[in-house]
């Protein structure tokens, strides 16, 4: 069995612009799910910031006692029920599905009866009954505590996420509340003089990649199962891997007790990759085959053993990178709308977990609009790209050719329906990037302090494309682009 190495510790680069306050895009179009629907009612103004209110009560609050952990404290404080929830449906639905099916959380499920993938559904009435600006304050006011959960970024959202979840199921390592920073002069000096150019470090982060904000959601869920009343008979949670994804599972399931399996392909992970789940005690397994073949592998194994499926195909993951990564944006930006979001696409489900954060909010009343979505792919690993440019006609995988950003060298990707169905609804554009242009992309970044990762060149390379095109009005737009690189 060959050893695994390759691919740099990576945590995701987008890009996104962030309007400023008095423009409005007239580009976005209604959210195509019958997932989400819009609220009876909606906040006409921003109410006061619930942190002023939390502020003035700080200097009395009481320490908890020496002997209480902040698990028990937030036990011995639980706020009243309440009847928010959440379930699985079929994604997308189609005639042939029953319109009634539904499994619950609990179930352990990836696929609906008629082999096609699942969504995650929120009851968005009993949500909507609060206004915008409500929700708008309950999360301000939980940022920067140590509250347990609300210190992290993915469950200081929990009701977003998992509302019907225990606190005390949860598995955090306080995720999230990542950097936002604004690169003058990468903007200024490389991309035609943007004057709106922001930075957001989602791979700031505990293994130094954005999967630690799926991966808290879906190990949660497994704890849950795993414990009292439940008591599922789950061995343990397996995933395949390109490096990320085996590094923040294996962190997870260390945190919770719970066994980890990974599947590498041989030879294709760095070195700092490999290490992260040894030393995580994880079960590591190098494959001689590609990404795409470690994943039809796991997935064979968790249907026949009692193991749980961690990758991307379990839309749990996407719950938790919707709130830390898109509506922290969101919040970050004082709850103004980036004008465009420009997503690295390999497996594809990050892009419609970003357009899923966004359309949420827009139904919920705590922004009035979406941005317009771009997916970025490298040249040598790019069927959604070659989708795009077919005009939807016809969906090819193919065998990825190797690349730099090698996190996303995926030739057959699970989420691609989730992918079209974000690009179509924002009117998206899919980008792709040569080798010597992410280079290239990775060099200017750096020069300007940035220390950018290959897939950061992806996206970084995509919004080069851009310049070309003044009929879009880019130059104007605010910007922002999310690291990938821990």
């Amino acid at each position: 069995m060959a050893t695994a190495v390759a691919a740099t510790a990576s945590s995701l680069s987008l890009l996104f612009a962030h309007p400023h306050s008095h423009r409005r895009c007239s580009t976005s179009k209604p959210f195509a799910s019958p997932h989400l629907r819009r609220p009876l009612r909606a906040s006409p103004h921003r109410a006061q910031c619930a942190s002023d209110a939390a502020a003035s009560t700080t200097a009395t609050k009481h320490r908890r006692p020496a002997e209480e952990n902040i698990r028990e404290e937030a036990a011995r404080l639980r706020e009243p029920g309440h009847d928010f929830s959440a379930w699985y449906v079929p994604f997308p639905p189609t005639p042939d599905d029953d319109p009634n099916e539904r499994y619950s959380l609990d179930d352990v499920v990836y696929r609906s009866s008629s082999g096609g993938l699942l969504d995650v559904c929120h009851d968005m009435e009993a949500l909507a009954r609060f206004p915008g600006s409500y929700w708008r304050d309950l999360f301000d006011s939980r940022v920067g505590r140590t509250t347990w959960p609300y210190g992290s970024g993915v469950w200081s959202k929990k009701e977003f996420v998992l509302p019907d979840i225990d606190s005390d199921h949860i598995v955090s390592l306080f995720e999230g509340n990542s950097n936002l920073f604004w690169a003058e002069r990468l903007g200024r000096e490389h991309l035609g003089g943007m004057t709106d150019l922001w930075v957001k470090h989602c791979g700031i982060s505990h293994t130094g990649s954005f999967k630690d904000l799926g991966m808290t959601v879906l190990v949660s869920q497994v704890n849950h199962l795993r414990r009292a009343p439940l008591s599922r008979p789950i061995n343990g949670v397996g995933c395949a891997s390109t490096g990320d994804t085996s590094a923040a599972l294996s962190a997870y399931c260390a945190a919770a007790g719970i066994p980890a399996i990974v599947f590498l392909p041989a030879d294709r992970i760095s070195l700092q990759q490999l290490i992260q789940p040894i030393a995580n005690g994880a079960t590591v397994l190098s494959l001689d085959t590609d990404f795409d073949g470690c994943m039809r592998l796991i997935r064979e194994v968790t249907a026949e053993l009692p193991i749980y499926l961690a990758n991307s195909l379990n839309s749990l993951r996407l719950e938790g990178q919707k709130t830390a990564a898109a509506i922290e944006i969101l919040q970050q930006f004082d709850w103004q709308v980036p004008d465009w979001v420009i997503v690295p696409g390999g497996n594809l489900g990050n892009i419609y977990a970003f357009y899923k954060g966004y359309e949420m909010c827009r139904v919920l009343g705590l922004v009035d609009r979406v941005p317009r979505l771009v997916c970025a792919q490298a040249a040598n690993a790019n069927p959604l790209y070659r989708f795009y440019k077919s005009g939807w006609s016809e969906f090819q995988p193919l065998v990825a050719e190797t690349t730099f950003a090698s996190a996303i060298q995926i030739g057959d990707p699970v989420s691609v329906d989730r992918a079209v169905l974000a690009l179509k609804a924002t009117d998206g554009i899919v980008q792709e990037a040569t080798e010597e242009e992410l280079v290239d992309a990775m060099a200017l970044a750096d020069r300007t302090g940035m220390f950018a990762c290959p897939h950061t060149g992806v996206a970084r390379a995509a919004l080069s494309s851009f310049e070309i095109s003044a009929s879009l009005g880019l130059m104007t737009a605010q910007w922002l682009l999310v690291q990938r690189m821990g």
